[in-house]
C-alpha cells in the first residue's frame, strides 16, 4: 500500500444524485440509407440514359433504312423513265409512213393497185332489173382470163422494185 493513503468522503450536499454515463455515438442509418437510394437514384438515371441512347440509333437506323429504299426506287423509277423514252423514240421510227410503206413493198410484195383491180360500187338507193353488182360480176369474170397475165406481170414488176 502506498504510504500515504487519502480518502475521500462523499459528502452529501442536498443534490440528488445523478448518474454520469458516457455519450454513446448515434449510429447514422439516414446517410448509409440515403447513400443507397442516391445511388439506385445515380443507376436508374444511367440505365434510362442508355436506353434512351439505343432508342436514338435504332431510329437513325430505320432512317437510314428508308432513305436507301427510296434512292433504290428513285433510281429504278429513272431507269424505267430511259427505257420509256427510248422504246418512244423506237416507235416513232417504226410510225413513220414511208418507212411501214418500205417494208410493205420489201416484205410483203405490196403495191398500189392498177386500174384494172380497182371496183366502182354503187349505194343508191332503189332496185332495178339487174343491178350494178350483177354486171360488174359479170365484166369481171370475163376480164378475169385477160387479167391474169396482167397481174402476174404487176406481181414481177412489184418484186423487181
Amino acid at each position: 500500500m502506498p504510504a500515504i493513503r487519502k480518502e475521500t468522503a462523499d459528502l452529501d450536499y442536498g443534490r440528488e444524485a445523478v448518474e454520469y454515463s458516457p455519450k454513446k455515438k448515434r449510429i447514422k442509418r439516414k446517410k448509409k440509407n440515403n447513400n443507397v437510394i442516391k445511388n439506385f437514384k445515380n443507376s436508374t438515371m444511367m440505365a434510362i440514359t442508355f436506353a434512351l441512347g439505343i432508342l436514338i440509333v435504332y431510329n437513325y437506323a430505320v432512317i437510314t433504312d428508308k432513305q436507301m429504299e427510296l434512292n433504290s426506287l428513285n433510281q429504278e423509277i429513272e431507269t424505267l423513265n430511259n427505257d420509256m423514252d427510248d422504246y418512244n423514240i423506237a416507235l416513232e421510227g417504226i410510225k413513220n409512213t414511208n418507212s411501214v410503206e418500205g417494208m410493205a413493198k420489201a416484205y410483203l410484195g405490196m403495191n398500189y393497185p392498177t386500174s384494172k383491180q380497182t371496183v366502182f360500187v354503187d349505194f343508191t338507193y332503189g332496185s332495178s332489173e339487174t343491178t350494178e353488182d350483177e354486171i360488174q360480176t359479170a365484166q369481171t369474170a370475163e376480164e378475169g382470163n385477160k387479167n391474169i397475165l396482167v397481174g402476174l406481170i404487176d406481181k414481177m414488176i412489184g418484186f423487181i422494185q
